[in-house]
């Protein structure tokens, strides 16, 4: 199994999609009795995706305060 993603910047779209594969890929080791090594890896790139997802959005959404002149 391959990284199906790459975190670097990537923007939430892209991420919404590499979760998409990871989950549809988790479905199919679950139905074909995939080793625990390979459903314990699938989990770890599902977990890391989903961190930089919620990092690439409050990246995008996150309000940068206002700095004052002095």
């Amino acid at each position: 199994m391959q990284s199906s993603f790459d975190g670097s910047q990537s923007s939430p779209e892209q991420l919404q999609l590499s979760l998409a594969r990871l989950a549809c890929e988790r479905e199919r080791l679950r139905e074909n009795a995939g080793s625990r090594d390979l459903l314990e890896r699938n989990r770890l790139e599902l977990g890391r995706c989903q961190y930089e997802l919620s990092h690439a959005l409050i990246r995008r959404y996150l309000v940068q305060p206002v700095t004052r002149a002095a």
